[in-house]
């Protein structure tokens, strides 16, 4: 199991966005010197809460401030850019980070988003399906007329720069519903779930193995999960200092929970309607029990996820440390700590 880290784009009081962005990229450089293996970045628009419209030109930046990490977008959202764009920014991107890009991709999810591309967002799928057959086709530098029902593209050059890793980078997908599950094993890409129960990642997981073999492929590890995380010295320190911090990022929850109450999301995002409600209605007591977030000792953090490694075949652990506008010494502070006190404890005990 390789650690990570979800970094989302929150602003902190009294903090510029040019120092906002800075000090994200200085995280990255601090999560390659603790030994993580990947850094994400999401993608949203048109959001004051969450100001990251292009998680590829934070990559670009951090590709020359780091050597080993991995870097990559969690997720770019298909259905918003021409797929000829997005091949090429991600062939550069995997030249600029000499092979070390991941490529998360998915269909969106926030309807404002949808509203301000003027894209229906019932159609996501179909558009993000289009765009993944367009992209392989490119990076396999092919030369070829598409004429689809979203995207035409007329390819008759090579692709300039090539992809550094090959075929192409490793994809990642956000996949909850069977839908995205089914796609995600029919072709043995990496999977991410976002505050999912562990019960749940474990019967999506076995759906999952069940069309990963039936399909030919070898039964690895592909699930990734995001978790809350804090670490302090004491239970009561930690809940102290991040539980006011982690109750506005989960907001986040409560904003789903609304559109869905007032029909938002369309059906086509089920188990999106479902999960929001249930997740914002949890005390942080419930959510601290059922392992959702991971906030206290070292020991504790560290007995939660080797639980959650032992009970699911974990291709990888995407820690989010950054809750909502906290401040930016408390979350390296707590980074620091989880690289020196939990990551030995849960490699001592897996390995």
């Amino acid at each position: 199991m390789r650690f990570g880290i979800w970094s989302p784009t929150n602003p902190r009081e009294g903090v510029s966005s040019v120092e906002l962005y800075r000090q994200q990229i200085e995280e990255v450089v601090v999560a390659e010197a603790c030994g993580f293996d990947h850094f994400w970045f999401y993608e949203h628009h048109v959001s004051p809460s969450g100001p990251m419209p292009s998680p590829n030109l934070m990559i670009a930046a951090a590709a020359s401030r780091t050597s080993r990490i991995r870097l990559g977008t969690m997720v770019n959202i298909l259905p918003y850019r021409h797929p000829l764009i997005a091949a090429e920014e991600a062939a550069m991107l995997d030249t600029l980070t000499n092979g070390r890009l991941d490529w998360g991709i998915g269909r969106g999810l926030k309807p404002d988003e949808f509203d301000a591309f003027c894209i229906p967002q019932k159609e996501s799928r179909p558009m993000f399906l289009e765009h993944v057959e367009i992209l392989r086709r490119i990076w396999a530098d092919e030369m070829f007329a598409f004429q689809g029902s979203f995207f035409q593209v007329d390819k008759k050059t090579s692709l300039s720069p090539p992809c550094v890793q090959k075929p192409h980078p490793p994809l990642y997908v956000s996949a909850q519903s069977e839908e995205s599950l089914r796609w995600a094993a029919q072709n043995d890409v990496m999977f991410c779930q976002i505050d999912a129960l562990v019960e749940e990642c474990a019967r999506d997981q076995a759906f999952f193995r069940s069309v990963q073999l039936a399909h030919g492929h070898a039964p690895s590890p592909r699930l990734v999960i995001t978790r809350e995380i804090y670490v302090a010295d004491s239970f009561e320190q930690a809940r102290a200092e991040a539980v006011p911090w982690l109750k506005r990022y989960w907001q986040l929850w409560h904003r789903y929970a609304q559109l869905t109450e007032d029909g938002r999301m369309p059906a086509e995002y089920e188990k999106w309607r479902a999960r929001a409600p249930m997740l914002a209605a949890m005390s942080f007591e419930e959510l601290n029990e059922r392992g959702l977030i991971m906030i206290g000792r070292p020991e504790h953090v560290a007995e939660r996820i080797i639980s959650h490694a032992q009970g699911l075949d974990l291709a990888a652990l995407a820690c989010v440390f950054k809750f909502g506008g906290m401040p930016y010494d408390m979350v390296v502070r707590s980074m620091q700590r989880f690289s020196q006190e939990v990551m030995p404890i849960v490699r001592a005990r897996l390995h």
